[in-house]
């Protein structure tokens, strides 16, 4: 009895050996993308079909499908050479009975595709080309190029200048006629960009934001010396005002003697 037991479990455990040597194989059949998942396949089975032609992701392609418990997890992944090999998948989960859309599976071959709170969408708007990432355009030129509005609440540009120079004691400030002059004949002021050019180059925010700081306290200086101006003048006022009190007064007097 042990004897034939034992041959028993041997020729068992030889025919496993040779059948793990062995390949699946299934009857050709096209697949049909239309049928309502779990209706061409058994609970806890895998297939696999063909894809000839017969709509899908791509015009020719293989899926494999697989089937866990009765009206459970049911999913088909889909493999395809037309379009850079790629590999998509598409499920449907307890109880429901129309398929997910296809997902990529990422790959380091092709585009990043996600379904997820990250999401990458369009075609070609969005880019990573040798480090440069870019929104909206194939073709970033910086480390981030977005072609569109940028929406934030709070930006901070790094810089390595200001503009405190021209509150230094050696600082020459140009008069304001000599200013006239210049944006009568440039209409921009001195060291700033022209309208067309800020077109044709886009603006450089830190540098920018520098220049007009240095306009600001030119005209801070501008202002603090028209103020002394003021003062000098009405000090000259006062003056002159006091002087014609009293010789409204010598006047007067005089008149009342004449009297």
């Amino acid at each position: 009895m042990k004897l034939k037991l034992t041959l028993f479990l041997n020729l068992a455990f030889s025919s496993l050996l040779f059948a793990q040597q062995e390949q699946l194989t299934f009857t050709y059949q096209n697949i049909n993308f239309s049928a309502a998942p779990r209706t061409t396949i058994n609970p806890m089975s895998i297939k696999m079909w063909d894809n000839y032609n017969n709509g899908g992701p791509t015009a020719y392609g293989t899926v494999m499908e697989f089937y866990g418990l009765t009206a459970h997890q049911t999913g088909q992944f889909y493999f395809a050479g037309w379009d850079n090999s790629k590999i998509r998948y598409r499920e449907a989960f307890y109880a429901q009975n129309t398929w997910s859309d296809w997902m990529t599976l990422l790959d380091s071959k092709n585009n990043v595709e996600s379904t997820g709170r990250l999401m990458i969408t369009g075609q070609g708007n969005h880019y990573i080309n040798g480090g440069n990432v870019g929104i909206g355009t194939t073709n970033p030129g910086d480390m981030l190029t977005v072609a569109g509005k940028i929406g934030a609440c709070e930006i901070k540009v790094s810089t390595s200048a200001g503009a405190d120079f021209v509150f230094e004691p050696g600082y020459e400030i140009s008069d304001l006629k000599t200013l006239e002059k210049f944006v009568k004949a440039h209409k921009h002021l001195p060291e700033i960009p022209t309208a067309k050019e800020m077109v044709e180059n886009g603006v450089n925010l830190g540098e920018l934001n520098i220049k007009l700081l240095q306009k600001v306290e030119e005209l801070t200086l501008h202002l603090i010396e028209k103020d002394k101006q003021i003062d000098n003048q009405n000090t000259k006022v006062n003056d002159l005002e006091s002087r014609l009190a009293r010789q409204e007064k010598m006047l007067s007097e005089m008149l009342r003697k004449m009297k």
